[in-house]
């Protein structure tokens, strides 16, 4: 067995907020933990100390949700650990973090003060329109889409390695100044509470900001053939703060609703029961929620955008949809919510995918042997 002090020696670094430490990154340290230690630095409503297999989780404390000061706590409390692990001659090996943006820059920042090799992973297309459009000021709009490509940019070009979920992802950005190492797969979705519960006669939608997800374009498919199909609704569960926008598509609709957000950890239940699972996107870099369906043996539609279409095999294990397409999308409710037997196929399809291909296990190994080849040189 592998010594503890023969293990690579990680600081990861994960934007939060994170509301429940133990279902967000118990499973993903102690995995890691077979092969590494280190630290996972992040934020949350109240500071939190804990420890999960070898690594050390500090949250600092950001009740507000305030960019800043999480910002500040990330930069002192990383520059101390990085320069105490170095001193002590118990340097980490390996700076990893969870976006090319805040947690990107941050990282850049202590590495390149303290020489240490760092991983960046990208989780998002930060160059698409549509992730800026809830900001109503056109020029502040503008602003802040050349702000968050030029601070990817910039990260891209200061890393060792880039993890991707898709293999397009940072085409917009290349070439880039510097040979790095990239790997390409699934990101980790923690699914071992994921079954399936049975059936009921609902739509399942979980996630939000409202237009990059394309729930708009949900509900107008939904509403052009629930008539056909009695006693069938669509749920939007998902954070809201601002109602307006979502009443006024929803329009007292009697089969549409929304359900207030949950905790991570009760997505489970409302996934497991659910009858069909719809991602209808405008952009979308995996979609971790596809992969929680998977899990529950759930038939899936997506919208063929971003990386959506490496986790549905179109008419294998679920249905794509040109993105934006009303009609296309309707069509494809209509057809899955008539055929039990099709919805049950799709289904088994989709868990016998994620068995061989997406679960915890397999990310990990994929992980590790990335981690192996970045440090091997």
């Amino acid at each position: 067995m592998q010594k503890q002090k023969e293990k690579s020696k990680l600081f990861l670094l994960s934007p939060g907020p994170n509301f429940n430490l133990e279902f967000s990154l118990r499973n993903r340290c102690e995995n890691l933990s077979k092969n590494s230690c280190g630290l996972v630095l992040t934020s949350g409503p109240k500071y939190q100390k804990v420890k999960y297999g070898n690594f050390t989780v500090i949250c600092i404390k950001d009740p507000l949700e305030k960019s800043l000061i999480s910002s500040l706590g990330f930069l002192v409390v990383g520059f101390y650990q990085l320069l105490q692990a170095k001193l002590t001659g118990d340097k980490f090996n390996l700076f990893v973090t969870y976006d090319p943006l805040k947690t990107g820059l941050i990282g850049v920042l202590l590495t390149s003060l303290t020489g240490t090799k760092m991983l960046v992973e990208i989780n998002g297309d930060y160059t698409q329109d549509v992730i800026y459009s809830e900001i109503k000021n056109v020029r502040k709009r503008k602003i802040k889409k050349w702000l968050m490509i030029t601070i990817e940019r910039f990260v891209l070009n200061h890393v060792d390695a880039i993890k991707l979920l898709h293999d397009k992802q940072i085409d917009f950005f290349k070439p880039l100044k510097r040979d790095v190492k990239i790997g390409r797969f699934p990101d980790f979705v923690n699914t071992h509470s994921f079954r399936n519960l049975g059936e009921t006669k609902e739509v399942l939608f979980v996630g939000f900001p409202f237009m990059v997800k394309g729930v708009d374009i949900l509900i107008e498919a939904f509403k052009k053939v629930s008539d056909n199909h009695e006693g069938w609704k669509l749920k939007i569960l998902g954070w809201y703060p601002d109602m307006t926008l979502l009443d006024r598509y929803i329009d007292n609709h009697p089969n549409i609703y929304h359900h207030p957000p949950v905790d991570r950890s009760e997505v489970a239940e409302h996934m497991g029961k659910c009858g069909i699972f719809v991602l209808p996107s405008r952009t979308e870099a995996m979609g971790r929620v596809l992969i929680e369906a998977m899990a529950s043996e759930k038939p899936r539609i997506g919208a063929n955008v971003g990386g959506i279409p490496t986790v549905i095999d179109k008419d294998v294990d679920g249905l794509l949809f040109e993105s934006e397409n009303i009609n296309e999308l309707a069509s494809l409710l209509d057809s899955l919510m008539a055929d039990k037997n099709r919805r049950q196929e799709l289904g088994k399809k989709a868990r016998e995918r994620y068995e061989v291909t997406f679960t915890p296990e397999k990310y990990f190994e994929q992980l590790n042997n990335f981690y192996k080849e970045i440090l091997a040189e």
